[in-house]
């Protein structure tokens, strides 16, 4: 017996129904993303070790997958679009000035650990809207998120809504060293709340901002969270954050959304490159957010161009699971024929095939094998997303076939000509 190939850890074959629902899921997101104006980009699936280097505030090196070409260059299995698309910004777009909308489509790589439960290849699908600074645009963005939860069938989420500058203006009072800033960064982005308080109990700092920084977790909620967050401390930056966010919610009522949103002064990102608002998309029974982004607008300027810029990432596997967990169905139909027929007639059902497919049908020729019954090829059907079967059991014998009722009709798809009757 031959040895049976498996895939590497961390990646999976996706086949069948599943495979269907997540292609028709794609698809309707995409339609919505061109809804909103925006056009596609495709980036390479590998790039320069610089395009995803520390400096760009993107993952790790340590999750990257990383190799070298014959000269010798390091590269980098992408493990994020956004990088990508600055980049591919920058070199085509340099001399734009007008706001410039994109989306894409594609997988990236990560090399997580298997503990965590991660796929190390996921699909993702974004959008990202430049050279526009305004609290007008955030708001396309987070109601962009709000419709492509919906879009794929989901009522019960929150889209969750947090500023970068609220926690640096804090930690940059308190005048917090790198590897403070760092490992409180990473357990707030981790959400876990009781080390952070461990932590910043720790810290020699005021007692105003020791309090601020522990509390800022907390302010979790509707509207009435701007104005905590506001008198909870006296910074600038802080300040003018809240404003911000006040301004964005202000907008977001315009498209209807607002109750899909909470604000959430305790969201922190280990990515760097965010300069404004960050956000996230949640929904029952999925222990990670769905939909991550934010605005990043020194991020295209690493690769050359001065440019505002906000965008999101959907995490369509994560997206497919959980609409599978709520049990919320797509309309995936198994729509392709079979034409199933005796060798002697292969011509004819060549033909028809052909004559079918000139309509736009989805159809395949099989032909009856010997030592096989009509059953063997029901349950194929079954198995392989057929609706139907056209039977050839002779040139004046034809049958129709409906697979998901078991119906069976004699009918007389040709004429004297060969055409399909009328």
């Amino acid at each position: 017996m031959k040895k049976r190939m498996h895939t590497p850890e961390g990646v999976r074959d996706i086949f069948g129904r599943e495979c269907d629902r997540k292609r028709f899921l794609e698809r309707q997101i995409e339609k919505l993303y061109r809804s909103y104006g925006y056009q596609s980009i495709e980036t390479p699936g590998f790039e320069f070790f610089e395009v995803f280097a520390k400096e760009v505030g993107t993952t790790p090196s340590r999750d990257l997958y990383k190799f070298f070409d014959r000269d010798g260059n390091t590269l980098v299995l992408r493990p994020d679009f956004t990088p990508s698309v600055a980049r591919a910004v920058a070199m085509y777009f340099g001399d734009e000035e007008m706001p410039l909308r994109l989306c894409y489509h594609g997988n990236i790589y990560r090399n997580n650990h298997s503990y965590h439960g991660n796929l190390n290849e996921s699909t993702q699908m974004g959008v990202e809207f430049m050279n526009d600074d305004s609290a007008q645009a955030d708001a396309e963005i987070i109601a962009l998120v709000v419709s492509t939860m919906r879009r794929a069938g989901l009522e019960n989420f929150q889209v969750s809504m947090g500023h970068v500058d609220y926690f640096n203006a804090l930690a940059e009072e308190a005048g917090l060293g790198e590897d403070a800033l760092q490992e409180l960064r990473s357990l707030l982005a981790a959400q876990n709340r009781f080390g952070a308080e461990e932590l910043i109990d720790t810290l020699h700092i005021r007692p105003d901002l020791k309090k601020a920084l522990i509390e800022m977790p907390g302010l979790f909620g509707g509207e009435e969270v701007l104005e905590q967050a506001r008198n909870l401390t006296g910074n600038r930056s802080c300040r003018e954050a809240v404003d911000r966010m006040e301004q964005i919610y202000h907008f977001l009522k315009m498209y209807g959304c607002e109750n899909y949103v909470t604000f959430d002064f305790g969201l922190v990102t280990e990515y760097s490159y965010y300069t404004g608002i960050i956000f996230q998309a949640y929904t029952y029974g999925s222990g990670d957010a769905l939909i991550k982004g934010g605005r990043y607008n020194r991020l295209v300027e690493y690769f050359g161009k001065s440019c505002a810029a906000v965008g999101f990432a959907t995490e369509i596997d994560a997206l497919l699971s959980a609409i599978e967990r709520q049990k919320i169905y797509l309309p995936v139909e198994d729509i392709k024929t079979m034409i199933l027929y005796p060798e002697d007639l292969e011509e004819t059902a060549i033909r028809y095939a052909n004559s079918r497919r000139d309509r736009g049908l989805d159809v395949a020729c099989i032909r009856f094998a010997y030592g096989k019954v009509l059953d063997d090829y029901r349950r194929y059907g079954m198995r392989n997303q057929f609706g139907g079967i056209i039977y050839f059991r002779s040139i004046d014998e034809v049958y129709a076939i409906n697979l998901s009722n078991g119906s069976t009709e004699r009918i007389h798809p040709f004429d004297g000509n060969g055409g399909e009757t009328e």
